[in-house]
């Protein structure tokens, strides 16, 4: 369901706390019990969990607002610079929009070239603002509309890395599979 404000997730009663998403797609919760509660709770906020370590995530470096501040792999404290709000009305791709600063996951200067640093940016549309999660065994690799590339950390996994977009490895590798997890 798309809100207003963006993209709104109606979990069921019963979830609490962080859920994986399997899928942006709707979730169905069907019951045998017609006196089950529907109520449920709206969630706009997820994490871009790297898959190899869970608890390192896709942050805006240093809590930054301004255009053109790089991303890089942080330990998961539930800061808003680390929470994106996907917006799924693209053709199969989606926009990441920082909760903290209202700007998207972008990569710097629309590069084709491997080793291009993703920042955030003003929203606008532009191929480069786009992604297109790609299933792998256990998550996605999120994959850039202009480029063809992967979101990639930068010389494998270690926080503090910088974020940046590279060819995707044909399995998955450790430092380019993503978890989306739908954040509480």
């Amino acid at each position: 369901m798309k809100s207003a404000n963006g993209w709104v997730r109606r979990f069921g009663a019963a979830m609490s706390g962080v859920a994986l998403v399997a899928g942006l797609s709707g979730l169905a919760v069907a019951s045998a019990s017609p006196d089950v509660s529907t109520r449920g709770v709206d969630t706009r906020q997820a994490s871009l969990r790297l898959a190899a370590n869970p608890g390192l995530v896709a942050n805006v470096a240093n809590s930054a607002t301004n255009n053109g501040a790089p991303l890089v792999l942080w330990g998961w404290d539930g800061g808003n610079n680390a929470r994106w709000e996907p917006d799924a009305s693209l053709d199969g791709f989606y926009r990441f929009r920082s909760i903290n600063s209202g700007r998207c996951l972008n990569v710097q200067y629309a590069s084709t070239a491997d080793g291009a640093q993703i920042i955030q940016y003003d929203c606008g549309g532009s191929p480069n603002e786009l992604w297109k999660l790609v299933p792998k065994a256990i998550g996605y690799q999120v994959v850039n509309k202009n480029s063809g590339k992967c979101l990639n950390v930068e010389g494998g996994v270690a926080q503090g890395r910088n974020l940046i977009q590279y060819t995707c490895s044909q399995g998955g590798a450790t430092n380019d599979v993503w978890l989306v997890v739908w954040e509480a």
